[in-house]
């Protein structure tokens, strides 16, 4: 039958190895939740927003509900203080994520 051989040839290449992990990756997801934490303590310390806009912001910004995004803050409260502790400069934000505006 037409195109079968390259079928077989997709099938055969992928072999019986290791299977393929499905779904989100852990480590993006934590880089994620990291972004998602400065860009948190950004907006409330260097731009003085209360909660309300900073959550709405940050739904702009990463496509996540508000729910979602409280509980990423809540689970994520250490780095949060750590972060509080240091009291990063607007130099730090600006070489982590430089392809944000900070």
């Amino acid at each position: 039958m037409r195109g079968q051989m390259i079928f077989k040839g997709l099938i055969k290449d992928r072999g019986l190895g290791s299977p393929i992990q499905k779904g989100r990756s852990n480590k993006l997801v934590n880089r994620r939740n990291e972004c998602l934490i400065a860009r948190y303590y950004y907006y409330g310390y260097f731009k003085s927003m209360c909660y309300e806009e900073i959550l709405r912001q940050l739904v702009a910004e990463f496509f996540l509900s508000p729910s979602t995004i409280a509980n990423i803050i809540q689970s994520n409260s250490e780095q949060l203080q750590a972060l509080k502790q240091r009291a990063q400069v607007m130099y730090y934000f600006q070489n982590h994520w430089p392809h944000l505006k900070w």
